[in-house]
C-alpha cells in the first residue's frame, strides 16, 4: 500500500460498487482471475458482504471498461486477449506512461521512493529464484505508485484500464524479459532518485517499447 503521510490525500472515500471494481482489477492483474473466467454474482456479494446492487454496478462499470465480459449465454467473465488488440494497446501505453512518469516525479514522497526501491529488491530476489509468479503483481505496483504520483486520476484510470484489460504476463512468457524488464527498472529508478522527470519519462517509454517488440517477436515466432 502507498503510504500517504504528507501532502493532501490522494484518494477519497471509496464507495462499494468502487470497492469491489478495485478488487476485482487487482485480481485480475494478480492473475487470481484468469481470461475467460466466469464470476457468479452471488459469490461475490458474499465475498464482500454486500448487497447484489454494489456487485451489479461494479460489474456494469468493468463490462464497460473491457475488463469483463457479458453474455446472455456464458454470463459474466474475465474478457480474453484479443491479440489483434495487442500492438495498439502497447502504443498507448508508451504515450500515457511516459506522461504519468514525467508528472509524477517531483510529487514522489520519500516513503514512495523508499517503496519502490523496496519492491525492486523483491522482484530481482524473485527474478535470481526463478519464481516468477509473484512478478505479475509486483510490478504492477511498482508501476502504479508512479503513476498514481503525477495526481492525475483521469490518466491514471486509463492507465490501470489497459493493463487490466490485457493482463499478458510478458514476465511468465518471455525469455530473459524478467532479468532485463528488471535492469530497465533500475533506470527508471536512477531517473527518480535524480529528481529527472524527461530522463525518467524516456526511461519508463523505452521500458514499455522493449516489451511491445519482445512479445512481437515471441508472438511471431509461435505462428
Amino acid at each position: 500500500m502507498v503510504n500517504f503521510m504528507s501532502k493532501k490525500p490522494r484518494d477519497e472515500q471509496k464507495t462499494k460498487k468502487e470497492q469491489v471494481a478495485e478488487w476485482l482489477r487487482d485480481t485480475i492483474i494478480a492473475g487470481e482471475l484468469e481470461p475467460g473466467e466466469r464470476l457468479l454474482q452471488d459469490e461475490l456479494a458474499e465475498r464482500f458482504a454486500v448487497s447484489a446492487t454494489p456487485i451489479r454496478e461494479a460489474i456494469q462499470l468493468l463490462v464497460a471498461e473491457g475488463v469483463l465480459s457479458h453474455s446472455p449465454y456464458k454470463g459474466v467473465q474475465v474478457a480474453e486477449v484479443q491479440m489483434d488488440d495487442v500492438r495498439e494497446v502497447y502504443l498507448i501505453r508508451c504515450e500515457l506512461e511516459a506522461l504519468a512518469t514525467r508528472f509524477a516525479v517531483p510529487n514522489l514522497r520519500l516513503a514512495e521512493v523508499k517503496q519502490l526501491h523496496e519492491l525492486q529488491k523483491t522482484i530481482e530476489s524473485h527474478v535470481r529464484d526463478h519464481d516468477l509468479q509473484p512478478l505479475r503483481k509486483l510490478n504492477y505496483d511498482f508501476h502504479m505508485i508512479i503513476y498514481h504520483a503525477a495526481e492525475m486520476p483521469l490518466l491514471y484510470n486509463m492507465i490501470r484500464s489497459l493493463w487490466t484489460r490485457f493482463p499478458w504476463d510478458t514476465l511468465h512468457v518471455l525469455p530473459d524479459r524478467a532479468g532485463n524488464s528488471t535492469q530497465e527498472h533500475l533506470k527508471i529508478l536512477a531517473a527518480i532518485d535524480d529528481v529527472n522527470p524527461e530522463m525518467a519519462g524516456a526511461a519508463m517509454r523505452e521500458h514499455v517499447e522493449t516489451g511491445m517488440k519482445a512479445l512481437g517477436a515471441y508472438l511471431s515466432g509461435q505462428k
